[in-house]
C-alpha cells in the first residue's frame, strides 16, 4: 500500500487542488492529512468541505487527523487565538457559526478526525508531538487530557528530555524521549505537521532522522511539500516545488 502525506494546509486551497490531482493519479493509494486545515489562509473552509465530500468518496483511503486549529468543543467553542475559521464561514455562507458547525461541519468533519495514524513497523503519524507516556499502543488510543494535548501541541527539540513549550501547551520533546517512543510502539519513524515556519522548504529532519515536520502550505511563505511512502519497500520521497515536480529521497536505512 502506497501513501501520500500532507502536512498543514491552513487555507492554501491552491496547494491542497495540486494535491488531489496527485491522489487522484493513484488509483490505490491512501492519502494522511496531518491536520491544520483551516486558519491563516483565505480559504480554510473550501478545504474542509472538499475533505467532507472526499472522504465520502474514497473513505478508507482518506485519512484525516486532527490538528489544534481543530480542538473545538461540540457547540464550537474554540480553545486557541486567532481563529479565523468562525468568521470565514459566517462570511460565505451567512449563517450563524455555532448552527453552521453543530448542524454540518462536527457531525461531517470535525468529530471524525484522529489523533493518530500508525503504519506498523514503520511509522507513527501525528500533529504535532510525542510524550514519554506514551508506553504502549494503549495509551495513544485511550489518551489521559494531558497526552492528548501534547498530540496536539507539543515540539521536538534538539535536546534529551522534556521542557515546557513557549506555545503555553504541549511541551518541547528531546531525542531520548522519540527513541523511547519508537522503542515502545515498534516504528522506525515520526512524521508530523504543526511547523510550518520550521519546515519553510517543505520539511525538516531531525532526531537523526528519526522525526520529520512536513509543510505543505505556502500561507508561511515557504515550499509546500508532500511525502510518498511505500512502508512495503521502506521508501519515503518528498514532492515540492511547482506541481510537486521536485523529488527528492529520503534515506530511511539506518534509522532505528
Amino acid at each position: 500500500m502506497e501513501y501520500l502525506v500532507v502536512g498543514d494546509l491552513h487555507g492554501d486551497f491552491e496547494t491542497f487542488r495540486q494535491i488531489l490531482k496527485i491522489f487522484e493519479s493513484k488509483k490505490k493509494a491512501r492519502i494522511i492529512f496531518l491536520g491544520d486545515y483551516g486558519d491563516r489562509g483565505e480559504k480554510g473552509l473550501e478545504i474542509i468541505e472538499s475533505l467532507i465530500r472526499l472522504k465520502k468518496q474514497f473513505e478508507e483511503r482518506i485519512i484525516l487527523l486532527k490538528g489544534n486549529h481543530e480542538d473545538y468543543s461540540e457547540e464550537g467553542e474554540w480553545y486557541w487565538a486567532p481563529c479565523t475559521l468562525p468568521l470565514e464561514v459566517e462570511e460565505k455562507r451567512k449563517v450563524p457559526w455555532k448552527e453552521y458547525f453543530r448542524n454540518y461541519l462536527y457531525p461531517n468533519f470535525f468529530s471524525t478526525l484522529k489523533l493518530f495514524y500508525l503504519i506498523p513497523n514503520f511509522a507513527l503519524f501525528v500533529h504535532a508531538g510525542i510524550s514519554s507516556k506514551i508506553k504502549s499502543l494503549s495509551d495513544l488510543k485511550n489518551p489521559s487530557k494531558d497526552l492528548y494535548l501534547k498530540l496536539l501541541w507539543s515540539d521536538p527539540f534538539e535536546g534529551n528530555g522534556e521542557l515546557p513549550n513557549p506555545r503555553g501547551l504541549g511541551i518541547l520533546f528531546g531525542e531520548d524521549v522519540t527513541e523511547k517512543v519508537l522503542k515502545a510502539l515498534g516504528v522506525k519513524i515520526i512524521i508530523r505537521a504543526h511547523e510550518p515556519g520550521k519546515a519553510r522548504e517543505g520539511f525538516w529532519v531531525e532526531h537523526k532522522g528519526k522525526v520529520i515536520t512536513l509543510s505543505s502550505t505556502r500561507v508561511y511563505g515557504g515550499i509546500p511539500a508532500i511525502m510518498e511512502i511505500d512502508p512495503k519497500e521502506r521508501k519515503i520521497e518528498f514532492l515540492r516545488g511547482p506541481g510537486f515536480s521536485e523529488r527528492k529521497s529520503f534515506p530511511l536505512s539506518g534509522n532505528g
